[in-house]
């Protein structure tokens, strides 16, 4: 076996995802160089180099990494885009981070934590960007007041509205309409 390769065992290596499988002849199972279980004895190990070498020989794939699948996304990954599809489909209701988590089935501490990581801003943030970004669309596309655009987008006051807009896009709502519609 290549140093290499063990190296990136050792390491869950991602970067190697796709270049080789691993199979442990003691547990007849074959993982990922990123599979996060316990690190395997280095004589009990095999190297393939596809997805379906391992099966031909016996192996079974591991139900954590899931090596048998061409593209696999991390329980993080999953975690953040539930996550995001639930802002999505109730950006316009009052949802704080513990009703989040809750529906998600997490804490909040640790949504908070993999949703940052991932996405680079918390999912507050995420849904504020989210709900300037459908006003933004109702603001041109509607001939709705400012007020309603404010409450179809779940702000609770037009002012706050007005003053979260203006931050993120630089213009009033009202100065926004008027620039880019000239009404």
């Amino acid at each position: 076996m290549k140093e290499e390769f063990w190296k990136a065992i050792v390491a869950c290596d991602e970067n190697f995802d796709g270049i080789f499988y691993y199979g442990v002849m003691t547990t007849g199972i074959f993982c990922r160089p990123s599979c996060r279980s316990k690190t395997p004895k280095q004589q009990n190990v095999k190297i393939f180099h596809n997805h379906e070498e391992p099966t031909v020989e016996g192996f079974r794939p591991c139900k954590r990494c899931r090596p048998d699948l061409l593209t696999h996304s991390t329980t993080k990954q999953n975690l953040v885009e539930k996550a995001i599809q639930v802002i999505s489909e109730n950006y316009s209701k009052e949802i704080g981070l513990a009703d989040l988590a809750e529906e998600l089935y997490v804490s909040p501490f640790y949504l908070q934590r993999i949703f940052k990581n991932e996405m680079a801003m918390s999912p507050s943030q995420f849904l504020m960007n989210k709900r300037i970004e459908i006003a933004k669309d109702l603001i041109l596309h509607t001939s709705l007041i400012m007020t309603e655009v404010a409450f179809e987008v779940g702000f609770k006051n037009s002012a706050h509205f007005s003053s979260v807009f203006r931050k993120k896009v630089g213009y009033s709502p009202t100065e926004y309409r008027l620039k880019h519609t000239g009404s």
